[in-house]
């Protein structure tokens, strides 16, 4: 019953065997040129991002041309979507492991510095994993993902105080204002590491927060 659609569709290939051909070569050339493209958009809106980024992190103008010229193209609604549902705009962090900056809190009453003190592991993940999650937020306060208007900058606030209190309790700080400070770890820089000086780290303060524990306190 079913040689003669065999021996059709047998017929219908070779007939149109040419126009498979062209087929198959179309599809492989869109397939390619999209490839090409999606890796061009790749490059372009990375360098732009991890530019944007070095920039904000260390205070420094932004005077390249290169880069102001590009902005409003890659800033467009239909790039950015696309570059949301694809992948292309998160970096190495969409295909692996995306290696960040961690950020710690320390606390400091009467010039002693104090850190959390926690009973289990998980508690000690769960308030660095906090931390590191505020890392963007005070490294670049105007990304386009954080909430509107200020308050991502009141809860970061509020967050902040709540954390404050705790090292003052648990440290029986006799002073009543408590400073809170958010850490960003520096490495040695790669110039410094091959000339052979020794490796110095460093702290830096990216935001600190004084806080009046008397009664009166706002």
């Amino acid at each position: 019953m079913h040689q003669p659609s065999s021996k059709w569709l047998k017929r219908w290939l070779a007939r149109n065997r040419p126009a498979i051909v062209l087929f198959r070569k179309i599809r492989m050339r869109a397939l390619y040129a999209w490839m090409a493209v999606h890796l061009l958009l790749i490059i372009i809106i990375n360098s732009v991002s991890a530019y944007k980024a070095y920039h904000e992190f260390y205070h420094t103008p932004e005077n390249s041309v290169i880069v102001q010229k590009i902005m409003p193209w890659v800033e467009a609604p239909a790039l950015r979507y696309y570059g949301r549902y694809t992948g292309a705009e998160t970096g190495y962090g969409f295909f692996g492991i995306n290696v960040r900056s961690n950020g710690i809190l320390i606390g400091e009453c009467d010039g002693t510095p104090m850190t959390a003190d926690f009973k289990s592991y998980e508690t000690s993940l769960r308030f660095f994993s906090m931390a590191n999650a505020l890392t963007d937020d005070f490294i670049k306060p105007d990304a386009h993902d954080s909430l509107p208007g200020g308050l991502l900058g009141e809860y970061n606030n509020l967050v902040f105080k709540n954390i404050a209190v705790t090292l003052y309790q648990q440290h029986g700080c006799a002073d009543s204002t408590v400073l809170l400070s958010y850490n960003v770890l520096q490495f040695p820089t790669l110039q410094a590491v091959r000339s052979g000086t020794p490796p110095a780290y460093q702290l830096t303060k990216l935001v600190t927060g004084t806080y009046s524990l008397t009664p009166h306190a706002q």
